[in-house]
């Protein structure tokens, strides 16, 4: 394996990035462990009803999780689902291009190797890694905590999902569903709902 090859060189400094950003992880999730101790500590002599139900390893799991750098895991995940997925993408794009090319005049400047093949290779990597970052955003959005605070009201056995906020409705706004009394006239007044008449 020829170690001076563009691919290689920029292959391994993706792995090395991507080593770097999992150790990045690991290291905050143990300073976060120790953090949480110190917290659940502090809280138990000054607030204890807020951690009331809750065990010590409950409160780590919940602050750890809720404060750790998961995007330091997802970089480096989708570093190495890159750099996975290169040899398969030039593979297809290669064996994509005389498809493309296939209707055009058949000059020797469609040929692989000149400015119009480099043009499609370059933007079809860039597009293939572009999907691999967006795949792992999605992930890591699909993915994302709730807040400390909700969790830990959670934790508590709150009912935090039966919360209401009232609010009264400012006399100002107009209702968007119409009265069942009179469908077509708006329910301040008699002018029709529909503007264009």
């Amino acid at each position: 394996m020829d170690l001076s090859h563009p691919f290689a060189i920029a292959g391994i400094t993706g792995l090395v990035a991507a080593a770097a950003f999992l150790i990045r992880w690991v290291a905050a999730r143990r300073r976060l462990m120790e953090d949480a101790r110190i917290e659940y500590a502090e809280r138990c002599e000054s607030k204890p009803a807020t951690v009331r139900g809750v065990d010590a390893a409950a409160f780590e799991r919940l602050y750890v999780a809720t404060y750790e750098p998961r995007w330091a895991l997802y970089a480096a995940g989708t570093l190495v689902l890159a750099i996975a997925i290169t040899p398969l993408a030039a593979l297809g794009l290669v064996a994509l291009w005389p498809v493309i090319v296939m209707g055009l005049d058949g000059g020797p400047w469609y040929d692989e190797g000149y400015y119009p093949w480099m043009f499609y290779m370059f933007f079809g990597f860039c597009l293939i890694w572009a999907a691999c970052g967006a795949l792992m955003a999605r992930i890591h959005h699909a993915r994302s905590p709730e807040g400390f605070v909700p969790a830990l009201a959670r934790a508590r056995g709150e009912p935090f999902d039966d919360i209401v906020i009232p609010r009264k409705r400012p006399k100002w706004a107009v209702r968007a569903v119409p009265d069942p009394k009179n469908p077509g006239q708006r329910e301040t007044g008699t002018e029709p709902a529909n503007e264009t008449n």
